[in-house]
């Protein structure tokens, strides 16, 4: 049986992060005035901060759903007899609804929709993992039961420059936006069950993840866990601090680098800066894979 590991851009950490494996990557969409822009394909990073800089209307959307039949369609006319698609966690997004339904409707469950309950380096950790047991003959069951064990084995930090993204998508009244942006208030988010939570505020960035290294390295040792610093048009100043903290706790050569997904950035908006604790995968370091 030919088995094919297909995702979504939620899952990229950089451009490069899946173009040496026969992954199948689906592209998402942001909104800006109107107009629809691909991630990856008609619209990137710089340009999508450009837009929010010049305070914009950014939003994104679920594709339409002859989109995604069309997708999968051409991906089993290249021979393939089933396909693992993975889908940015459900709390946060629609996909997995409409991904799941695509399959039940029109491909009589030859696509298993995995809700990944993460974005960033975490969905991508797992869609590796999955292609490394695709590989290796393992059979489509027992890598879903592998991958459940793995959805909470994760850490997730973002903290947004300011809250005025988080205030146009509708994830916090206007009134506290306004009170934390004059006070120089930013929000501590962590993604815990594959949902989005604040865990206290902060003036100051590289401190709130000092704060947090000792739990962090204490609960995800770096011996079986590799380290993720993610960010969108983050300040250089403050992102040479937190990656020289970082790399004099884990190691050199050990910090994965990256941009935050484009659907993500949607909402949290340019300046966000996160850290991301996956397991390594098979014994190998998420640096090694990419």
């Amino acid at each position: 049986m030919k088995i094919l590991v297909s995702t979504d851009t939620s899952c990229l950490v950089n451009n490069e992060s899946l173009k040496k494996y026969d992954i199948k990557v689906f592209p998402l969409n942001v909104i800006i005035d109107g107009e629809e822009y691909l991630d990856g394909v008609t619209i990137n990073q710089d340009q999508l901060k450009e837009a929010m800089r010049a305070n914009k209307n950014i939003k994104t959307s679920t594709p339409p759903m002859g989109k995604v039949v069309e997708y999968f369609e051409d991906l089993f006319d290249e021979g393939y007899d089933q396909i693992i698609h993975f889908t940015i966690s459900s709390k946060l997004s629609s996909m997995y609804s409409l991904f799941t339904t695509v399959s039940k409707n029109y491909f009589d469950g030859k696509i298993v929709v995995i809700d990944s309950y993460a974005l960033s380096a975490v969905m991508l950790s797992q869609v590796l993992l999955a292609y490394e047991e695709v590989q290796k003959g393992t059979d489509v069951e027992t890598i879903c039961q592998m991958l459940e064990e793995k959805k909470s084995d994760n850490k997730v930090y973002f903290i947004p420059e300011n809250l005025t993204a988080l205030k146009n998508g509708g994830r916090i009244s206007p009134a506290v936006a306004a009170v934390g942006n004059t006070i120089g208030l930013k929000p501590v988010l962590s993604l815990t069950d594959g949902e989005l939570a604040k865990e206290g505020m902060t003036r100051h960035v590289k401190n709130a993840f000092v704060e947090r290294y000792d739990e962090i390295i204490k609960n995800y040792p770096t011996d079986k866990y590799d380290y993720t610093l993610v960010h969108f048009d983050g300040k250089e100043a403050v992102l040479s601090s937190i990656e020289n903290y970082l790399t004099s706790l884990i190691g050199d050569g050990k910090l994965v680098k990256g941009i935050v997904p484009i659907n993500v950035c949607a909402h949290c908006g340019p300046g966000t800066i996160g850290i991301v604790c996956t397991p390594k995968i098979n014994g190998k370091s998420l640096i090694e894979l990419l």
